[in-house]
Order: structure tokens, then sequence, then C-alpha cells
């Protein structure tokens, strides 16, 4: 929601948010202001699994100016068991479209 290189730019990154949502392997869901703290405020990471059933589970954490590739198993398990509690308390993909449409049109 920070206005960074404008208005313009901002609604075709929400559009494109829009066109990613129709893939079939990619969700999007938002953590709503109103919601307060929750337990992924540290920072933004990724949860990466792959295809393959022989290749563990790995975590990406990015930092100002390097990155963590996070693989032992309890380390895993932590950042697992956190997105699993963001997406049950974010919003579904249905509500989720129907906010960024909203905040399209509001620029």
């Amino acid at each position: 929601r920070r206005p960074i290189g404008g208005a313009e730019v901002a609604r075709a990154q929400l559009e494109h948010l829009l066109d990613l949502m129709r893939q079939p392997n990619i969700t999007i869901q938002v953590m709503p202001f109103s919601f307060g703290g929750h337990s992924a405020e540290g920072g933004a990471f990724s949860v990466l699994r792959f295809q393959d059933s022989e290749l563990p589970d790995v975590v990406y954490v990015e930092q100002l100016a390097s990155a963590l590739y996070l693989d032992k198993r309890d380390e895993v398990d932590r950042y697992s068991e956190v997105m699993e509690r963001l997406c049950a308390v974010s919003t579904t993909p249905g509500e989720t479209t129907d906010i960024l449409r909203r905040i399209i049109k509001e620029n």
C-alpha cells in the first residue's frame, strides 16, 4: 500500500497479481491490517517445496544484503507452521481478488 513508483506502477503490479492468481499452482492471500501483529512480523520468507519427493523442503529468507537457505528439519518445520497459521487467518483467494480489485479502483 506504499505509493512507491506512483499509482500507475501500483495498478500494474496489482493487475499482475490478479493475472498470477489464475495459475493453478499459485495462491495469493492477504493478511489484513486489521488483524494486527502476526507470527511472520519479522520479515518475508518462502517455503520452497519440490515436486521430487527426494528433495527436502527449504526455507528462503531474504535479508537486506544477503539471503539464507534453511534446510534443517526443525527450522523448516518452524517456518512451515508459521506459514500454515498465516494461511488460516488470511483472506481466502476469493476475498484477496476482491481486495486487489478494490485497491485498483481506489488508485
